[in-house]
């Protein structure tokens, strides 16, 4: 058995931590929904209106961001507004598309070189 120091019990934890907040970023109405809420807050009506989705999937959808810290609630009334948690999250999110889009790129240069 091989036996490990704290350090290395520490660095797995955060990198399980580190594996679930990507895993959540996995679901295209995900992807959606944070572009969306990288415009501003919304409710769940006004996302299910933009998204073209039904309530109860962005309802389910926004509930597993919440647990996983993506995105905030802020009651107002009967209304309940979305946000994002943190601004960088849609920045990562762009620059993600940035690196897919300059992939891509290079797939189709060396495509057209067939």
């Amino acid at each position: 058995m091989r036996w490990c120091n704290l350090d290395d019990l520490e660095k797995a934890a955060i990198y399980r931590l580190h594996a679930e907040f990507c895993k959540t970023l996995a679901d295209a109405n995900r992807l959606l929904i944070i572009n969306e809420l990288g415009k501003g807050e919304l409710t769940v009506g006004e996302l299910t209106a933009r998204l073209g989705l039904n309530q109860s999937n962005v309802s389910k959808h926004l509930a597993v961001m919440r647990q996983h810290g993506m995105v905030k609630r802020r009651r107002d009334g009967s209304n309940s507004y979305y946000d994002l948690s943190d601004r960088r999250i849609s920045e990562a999110i762009g620059l993600l598309k940035e690196i897919q889009a300059e992939q891509l790129q290079k797939r189709v240069s060396l495509a057209q070189l067939i």
